[in-house]
């Protein structure tokens, strides 16, 4: 139901949190002792790492004396090299903590004892699905497809789902509203499976969930938050509320959600790669975060009391971008639930876990634009009184994750300077210092893949057959290539957000778009590239001139970086292609080899909508205003589920006009707000309905002419069986 006044009746209220001051709330939090070990054995790898590098560096800066170039050129190569140390260090702890012959201490999953694995789980937990302006089919198939799982564990009863939008176009509210009475009819999941329509998107996604803990979080004692895209097998959901049972100390516990669904090239490179490191990064972060670790704001488990009662967002001082509403939230609840004593943990288990990433490069940068903004916005926060400290190094480590590409921009710049003033230091016979220092730069950036790669071959952990593992180390040397050539492009682009951020220039909340059904417009790579393309030429050329006129290596040492940066509009088509090298084995993932059943079920189901018959572009467009006003029954949900304002805005001699506009000329004489009035007036929609379907011809626009010869011939009503089956009764 649309907004129900105080959530579902039936459910027990929670009204209880743990105390801190009880021995139990120290469950699944780490012992001092234990982080303290961990991490001073990983920051003193970290830092030794950063001081030799930095030490070699200003001894082959100083060998000629130490100008403004070369001083500055030291001071970005240092948080650029903790960096990279952080990287490399947190890879091979991580790889270490996977073949050690000891089970880790720390693991939440030996919490569960094998006792507690079918007995009934006591707690109430909601799973809320925040949406705006997205595939309505993808979202609901992947709410069937987690609601069929937890089904087969036979622990639904425990679990509400929550579909919480904040959809802006007209047409997709209504799709959403028909999608959810369709869902819950088949699965008969009425006071199971509750949808809410935000009348104002406040506050975007966290004021979404705000929203939702405002309305219903008392009565649910653990909060589950998926995206739109993910989703999660129901065995690790109720394995996910038993570890919160048994670690009462834990506030939010965050999974490692694997990439699935890509169908690019990049989008499978990216899914490769994740899946191939990612555990053993995840496993080292897990290492050193301890029970500070990141909320990631989905595939999560949240500990609804203290969240609610602490967690609740300030707004920065400051105007957006870097003031006002916190756009990256969860890093800020993470700190604030570890200041409220309760621990943040990341549970390093692959399985179970899932979501989809962006098809191509355009969408990724649409993305890290958004991500970039809500990452400085930390900065105001670092120096905020209570945190832990390990929470303010991870608002560092968040801000230096996108600061570090202008950074990165900063120290081509000046070795581009260096080169032309001090053109000895790349020259062909180069000091001892200088083949140290790129030795262990190679070192930090390729041995953690190389160790992962050998992991693999040895032990199968992903890949049974070895042939499929000769496939994954193959995989994993062509990545390479593709990540050399994308670095440089994202270097530029994070560089540009970071400074549009500075000067005060916010972004827009848009609607991702999460797949690639038509082949890329080569227009948009050739526009958002176009610039690109140009500073890579210009830089090759400077480079080129240095080289020459001072006899040194420059060009050969920055070639790659200029190539990618000329490169960058082909690459970006290429890898926007269906057509790839995957075709041939490469870049496959466990969950392609062997799916998940919940995976499969998505895809079968997701399979099986793709056989509706085609729209026209203009029906498909408006599908969802075409069945508010034309099915009888889409119109008397949608009036079922709209709440009456006492105070209506507008006189009904207003909506008048516009339904009239609405009947005479088509859907494109009103503007997005004007429809949305009258979606939002019961009465204009039921009237709608009526008027449509009465009008006489000449007084139709030619949409609705077409619109209803064809309505019944492409969207069959969804309830005729139901009106057969009375009609037989």
């Amino acid at each position: 139901m649309s907004a129900p006044a105080a959530g579902p009746a039936a459910l027990p209220r929670v009204t209880s949190r743990v105390s801190l001051h009880h021995p139990a709330s120290h469950a699944g939090i780490p012992s001092p002792k234990q982080a303290r070990i961990r991490r001073a054995t990983f920051f003193t790898f970290v830092l030794l790492g950063t001081i030799v590098g930095s030490w070699l560096m200003f001894i082959v800066l100083s060998r000629y004396g130490m100008h403004w170039h070369e001083t500055g050129l030291l001071i970005v190569f240092v948080p650029l090299f903790y960096q990279l140390n952080t990287g490399f260090w947190t890879a091979l702890l991580g790889i270490w903590m996977m073949n050690r012959p000891k089970p880790d201490p720390l693991d939440l999953m030996r919490t569960i004892p094998r006792d507690d694995m079918d007995s009934p789980i006591g707690a109430t937990t909601a799973i809320i699905v925040p949406v705006y302006n997205e595939d309505v089919t993808r979202v609901f198939e992947g709410v069937r497809a987690v609601y069929n799982s937890l089904l087969a564990t036979g622990r639904v009863e425990s679990f509400d789902f929550f579909i919480l939008s904040d959809s802006d176009d007209p047409n997709k509210w209504i799709e959403e509203e028909a999608a959810w009475l369709e869902l819950c009819r088949q699965h008969n999941a009425f006071g199971r499976i509750f949808y809410r329509k935000r009348r104002a998107p406040i506050n975007r996604k966290s004021g979404n969930v705000s929203d939702f803990c405002r309305r219903w979080g008392k009565r649910y004692r653990y909060m589950i938050v998926l995206d739109a895209d993910s989703i999660m097998a129901g065995k690790f959901l109720v394995n996910l509320v038993r570890i919160m049972e048994k670690n009462p100390g834990i506030g939010i516990l965050q999974t490692f959600p694997k990439q699935i669904g890509a169908t690019t090239l990049l989008g499978r490179v990216m899914q490769f790669a994740q899946s191939l490191y990612g555990p053993a990064f995840v496993a080292g972060l897990n290492y050193w975060q301890c029970g500070e670790a990141n909320f990631w704001g989905h595939n999560a488990i949240v500990r609804l009391a203290p969240f609610i009662e602490y967690c609740a967002l300030p707004a920065l001082p400051g105007k957006e971008p870097l003031g006002g509403h916190i756009l990256s939230h969860d890093f800020v609840e993470a700190a604030l639930m570890r200041k409220a004593g309760y621990a943040v943990r990341l549970l390093p288990n692959d399985e179970g876990s899932y979501e989809e990433g962006p098809p191509t490069l355009i969408d990724t940068l649409k993305r890290d634009r958004r991500w970039c903004q809500g990452n400085l916005q930390h900065f105001s926060l670092i120096f905020a009184k209570g945190l832990h400290p390990i929470s303010r190094l991870n608002f560092i480590h968040g801000i230096l994750s996108y600061v570090s590409s202008p950074l990165w921009f900063l120290f081509l710049a000046f070795s581009t300077v260096t080169a032309a003033m001090n053109p000895e230091l790349v020259a062909p016979h180069a000091h001892l210092s200088v083949e140290l220092l790129l030795i262990m730069t190679l070192t930090l950036i390729f041995l953690p893949k190389a160790l992962i790669v050998l992991d693999e071959l040895s032990t199968g952990r992903l890949f049974k057959p070895v042939r499929l593992r000769f496939l994954a180390a193959l995989g994993s040397f062509l990545d390479t290539f593709i990540f050399a050539l994308l670095a440089p492009i994202m270097m530029i682009f994070h560089s540009r957000f970071v400074i549009y951020t500075i000067l005060g220039k916010g972004v827009k909340w848009i609607a991702q778009r999460r797949k690639l059904s038509v082949g890329i417009d080569w227009r948009e790579p050739i526009l958002t590239f176009g610039g690109v393309t140009v500073i890579g030429i210009v830089w090759a050329v400077i480079a080129f001139f240095i080289s020459s006129h001072f006899n040194n290596h420059f060009l050969i040492w920055i070639s790659p970086v200029v190539l990618a940066l000329i490169l960058a509009i082909p690459f970006a088509i290429i890898t926007s292609s269906n057509r790839s090298l995957f075709r041939f084995g490469l870049f496959l993932t466990p969950e392609e080899v062997n799916p998940p059943p919940v995976v499969q079920s998505l895809e079968d189901h997701l399979n099986e909508v793709k056989d509706r018959p085609k729209l026209q572009p203009e029906i498909e467009q408006n599908f969802g205003l075409i069945q508010l006003c034309l099915d009888p029954y889409v119109n008397g949900l949608h009036v079922s589920l709209l709440r009456r304002r006492k105070n209506q805005q507008h006189s009904r001699e207003y909506f008048t006009y516009l339904s009239h506009k609405l009947i005479t000329l088509g859907p494109v004489s009103l503007h997005a707000q004007e429809l949305k009035a009258i979606m939002y007036d019961a009465d204009s929609v039921t009237n709608l309905h009526y008027e449509l379907w009465s009008a006489s011809e000449e007084h139709l626009s030619g949409f609705w002419k077409m619109a209803i010869r064809q309505y019944n011939l492409v969207a069959p009503n969804p309830f005729t069986h139901l009106i057969a089956q009375r009609q037989d009764a």
